[in-house]
């Protein structure tokens, strides 16, 4: 099932975005009493559109769909942008074409955490190293004089 149908599907079955939807649909004092704070005081952003629930800050952009509060759906909906469609960007990315189509509160941490734990970017991605001071090496007199090694720690086995 496509993202945005099984999105909209679990908006219904969602305590907080159900009376949501139900004050969009049909206005009331009581709906409105009914939600919790931080969606009342956000209630202006909140919009039904082709009976999608979504959210935007501005006006000017497509708004993206409401994920509701399913960590299953969420879970499928960072590995699509991140693993299949994504290509492992990382999270700057990442967040960013979720952003366009998606949304949910504190979507930026559960993203950051996700490219943290992906094993893929962890063994891909360079590490931050920090690297010694650059110096001048004595010139060698003679073959074999001078012999040097460098050791790399840190990687993974199969690296």
């Amino acid at each position: 099932m496509p993202l945005r149908d099984e999105t909209q599907a679990a908006d219904q079955h969602d305590p907080t975005y159900s009376s949501l939807l139900g004050h969009l649909r049909s206005p009331s004092d009581d709906k409105l009493g009914a939600l919790t704070s931080s969606i009342r005081n956000r209630i202006d952003q909140y919009r039904l559109q082709d009976d999608l629930l979504t959210y935007s800050i501005d006006h000017f952009d497509a708004p993206p769909i409401v994920v509701p509060n399913n960590p299953n759906l969420r879970t499928r909906t960072i590995h699509e942008f991140h693993d299949v469609l994504g290509g492992h960007l990382g999270r700057q990315k990442t967040f960013a074409a979720m952003s366009r189509d998606f949304y949910w509160p504190y979507m930026y941490k559960r993203v950051r955490k996700w490219v943290r734990t992906c094993e893929i970017c962890q063994r891909v991605k360079p590490f931050p190293s920090s690297q010694a001071p650059l110096r001048h090496l004595p010139v060698a007199t003679e073959a074999w004089r001078s012999v040097s090694m460098d050791f790399i720690f840190g990687h993974p086995p199969d690296a």
